[in-house]
């Protein structure tokens, strides 16, 4: 049993028409237990009454390089982009919290991807890497 998940709210992010770039929203895909999912293309002030009424935000995104996966916690960033339509985890943490008068864990979970090109298919290293991402957020969400 899935401790909390009701405060828990999973964030996939990325391009599904771009190949790779689309495993942050195929991740969800994954993921049956009934837990909070939102998909988008980016991200934006726009989500902070999405997840208001949420404690742990775990955001999903592919990654150009670096590890299979990698895991780690956001911490509040204070330079801002002048862009307000694409923000940083980092950034978007500051938003919610100021903009939702309340406190949030916010995790980044990226997948590594090999292949960004047009297309809905996932490359093979990529579909290796998003079940590694599977069995790792599930781990996560038990313990956490």
């Amino acid at each position: 049993m899935l401790k909390e998940i009701n405060k828990t709210v999973l964030v996939g992010f990325g391009n599904e028409y771009r190949k790779d770039d689309g495993l942050g929203i195929k991740l969800l895909d994954l993921i049956d237990e009934k837990i909070s999912k939102i998909k988008i293309q980016e991200l934006s002030i726009d989500i902070l009454d999405d997840i208001k009424d949420f404690e742990t935000v775990i955001f999903v995104d592919a990654a150009l390089e670096g590890e299979d996966i990698n895991f780690r916690k956001i911490e509040k960033e204070p330079k801002f982009s002048p862009l307000a339509h694409h923000l940083s985890p980092e950034e978007l943490l500051i938003w919610a919290e100021n903009i939702n008068k309340k406190n949030y864990e916010f995790y980044l979970l990226s997948i590594r991807g090999y292949d960004f090109d047009f297309g809905e298919e996932l490359s093979e290293e990529g579909k290796k890497n998003l079940l590694k991402a599977k069995d790792f957020l599930l781990k996560f969400l038990k313990e956490h």
